[in-house]
């Protein structure tokens, strides 16, 4: 049996205009270069297709996340500290016209001519908090496309966990302070804060959206998939109003899904939980 051919710039640029991505376009790009499969020039032909199609007056939000665990030490310095969410972001985030968020754990890369305004202010909101980067892209028309990922990738569910008021709760008893290095060489301090959370149930928002028609998909090389952001933050907000818990996970030891829900039981949103005999 033959390999997969790879693909080329061509295959993928044809294959994210039928998916709906066009020119002017600006989109956050979650992606699994495993999952694409082989591509002729890694993840620089995919980053390149993206651009080409969605040209000069796009952006490309590229998700360069560090996480919290372990924080990075001795501080996060946006030029050096590498990220996690895999090689594309990684490779997107070296070139020279990038620019990439102050936020020590959970920062955006920027390609396009919106890349300073919504990078400037991370630091200022929560990291996925209304007026982040990734709700300054959605609100302004931005999409997400999932590229051989799911919605457990999908952050702007974070983002409608927060437009819907679910209340957050960390991994850690004290959120860390983290040390930032600016580009000038100057040092700050930064807490953590909440709202990344736990995604480990957010493929439960794919039925709210692909019922109604609001989530496209095409194989390049594997299954990808394209939304609107508006639609993912009002569809997930809608759904977390009408039952709170719905996309938080259900494992004993998840910190901030367990937290939630004794929160939301405490604020009358949910049955307290059962007791025990000893209790």
């Amino acid at each position: 049996m033959s390999s997969q051919p790879a693909l080329t710039r061509g295959d993928i640029a044809r294959g994210l205009r039928e998916l709906g991505l066009a020119r002017g376009d600006s989109l956050i790009v979650h992606s699994s270069m495993k999952h694409l499969g082989p591509v002729e020039g890694g993840a620089d032909t995919v980053i390149d297709a993206i651009l080409e199609v969605i040209g000069p007056r796009g952006n490309l939000v590229l998700p360069t996340f560090n996480y919290v665990h372990p924080v990075p030490s001795p501080y996060y310095d946006p030029k050096e500290t590498p990220g996690r969410t895999g090689i594309l972001p990684e490779i997107g985030r070296k070139r020279p016209e990038a620019v990439r968020s102050l936020h020590p754990t959970h920062s955006v890369a920027v390609i396009g001519p919106d890349a300073g305004r919504l990078t400037a202010e991370h630091l200022s909101q929560r990291v996925f908090g209304v007026g982040s980067p990734v709700d300054l892209l959605a609100q302004g028309g931005g999409k997400v496309l999932l590229l051989g990922v799911g919605q457990t990738s999908n952050s702007t569910i974070h983002v409608a966990e927060e437009h819907a008021g679910l209340p957050k709760v960390s991994w850690t008893e004290e959120l860390p302070v983290v040390r930032i290095r600016r580009p000038d060489g100057t040092f700050l301090s930064h807490r953590l804060d909440t709202s990344c959370s736990c995604s480990a149930a957010f493929e439960g928002a794919e039925y709210a959206l692909r019922s109604r028609g609001e989530i496209r998909d095409v194989r390049i090389g594997g299954v990808s998939k394209l939304m609107l952001g508006r639609d993912v933050i009002r569809r997930v907000a809608d759904m977390i109003r009408e039952q709170p818990d719905i996309l938080l996970c259900r494992w004993e030891h998840c910190a901030p899904c367990t937290g939630a829900r004794r929160r939301l039981a405490s604020g009358g949103l949910l049955p307290a939980p059962a007791r025990g005999p000893d209790d």
